[in-house]
């Protein structure tokens, strides 16, 4: 970096020269920088995460609508099969297809999806449905359960123990 120098005085004796040149170190104000970048960083990601979805409720002149009731839909996967029920007072039990040949519980999903379109054109704006098994369920038994719920077109999909 370049600096000027002093100017020489006149006067008695040699004066010696003094120059201006300093080397600034950056690296401490880069240090500084970064730190304050990756903070606003983490920031901006916080906000994002804890900014809550809300619709604004209505102040003006209140509307006439039919209050519609949400259908509660179950389908509990035990050691007899599943049972699908229903908040209307339906209760439907598919039994067991039989046994896989490791003595495992081979469930009846074709039954339970001719079930389950049957609702999904009784009810076409249900979209929810829980699904609750046993602890004694394979995991995989599940998985094929959620995705036959998911191919009827009931997308919400909640899981829980059947207790």
């Amino acid at each position: 970096m370049g600096g000027g120098a002093m100017p020489e005085g006149g006067g008695r004796g040699k004066k010696k020269r003094r120059t201006l040149d300093v080397t600034v170190n950056v690296v401490p104000a880069i240090d500084l920088l970064s730190c304050c970048i990756s903070f606003l960083l983490f920031t901006a990601v916080w906000t994002q995460i804890s900014r809550l979805q809300t619709s604004p409720t209505g102040s003006g002149s209140p509307t006439e609508t039919q209050p519609t009731k949400a259908l509660t839909v179950t389908v509990t996967i035990g050691e007899r099969g599943y049972v699908l029920a229903t908040s209307a007072g339906a209760q439907i039990e598919i039994p067991l297809a039989g046994r896989a040949g490791d003595g495992a519980a081979a469930y009846d999903l074709k039954t339970l999806t001719d079930r389950l379109k049957k609702l999904k054109t009784e009810f076409p704006d249900q979209a929810a449905i829980t699904v609750a098994a046993d602890d004694a369920v394979v995991y995989a038994d599940l998985v094929h359960t959620i995705d036959a719920c998911v191919g009827v077109g009931l997308a919400n999909v909640s899981v829980m123990g059947a207790g």
